[in-house]
């Protein structure tokens, strides 16, 4: 999250997540990705709290990073301002233990052969093979959503598109697809 973009639009599509997911666990922004001379502000237009110490019971997890998560690499292990990789993200699981995650991701390989639809799908793999079930809400902002219980990540979904979210928004593996 970069000062200059304090208060877009990608804010206000935050603050409805928070909005629209707390009934499933409040969601905290993690700090990494939060400068600490905007988080005051970031909590005021986003209502989001900056994750402090681990909370009780149930709760979700945003990463704001600048642009997302790259591809799955050797090279994309560095967590960074800009990048999330998908390791720090499964990592963050085990350590953390949200409910879910909500990850900002507008990272795609502009010179690979796969598409943008297709890196996604490659990212939702990988997840996969970590034992995390995933989708992605696709738009202007993309936000990846992450669980390790797919029944959590079913609910989330029912949630968004309960709120007038077009399915073709969401991009489902198979098993969320039904």
């Amino acid at each position: 999250m970069r000062e200059v973009f304090l208060g877009d639009s990608y804010d206000l599509v935050k603050r409805f997540w928070r909005e629209s997911l707390d009934s499933i666990g409040p969601l905290y922004a993690h700090p990494r990705f939060i400068p600490l001379s905007i988080r005051k502000q970031f909590t005021a237009v986003t209502t989001i709290p900056i994750l402090g110490t681990l909370p009780k019971g149930h709760f979700g997890i945003l990463l704001d990073p600048d642009t997302g998560v790259p591809l799955p690499s050797k090279q994309a292990v560095r967590r960074t301002a800009k990048h999330a990789p998908l390791t720090f993200i499964v990592g963050l699981n085990v350590e953390m233990r949200p409910d879910y995650l909500i990850c900002f991701d507008q990272s795609y390989h502009r010179l690979h052969e796969l598409d943008r639809k297709q890196q996604r799908a490659e990212k939702g793999k990988f997840l996969a093979q970590k034992g995390l079930s995933s989708f992605y809400y696709v738009s202007h902002a993309p936000f990846l959503f992450v669980a390790s219980q797919p029944l959590i990540l079913r609910n989330i979904l029912d949630r968004l598109v309960s709120l007038g979210i077009p399915k073709d928004r969401l991009e489902l593996p198979d098993l969320l697809a039904a």
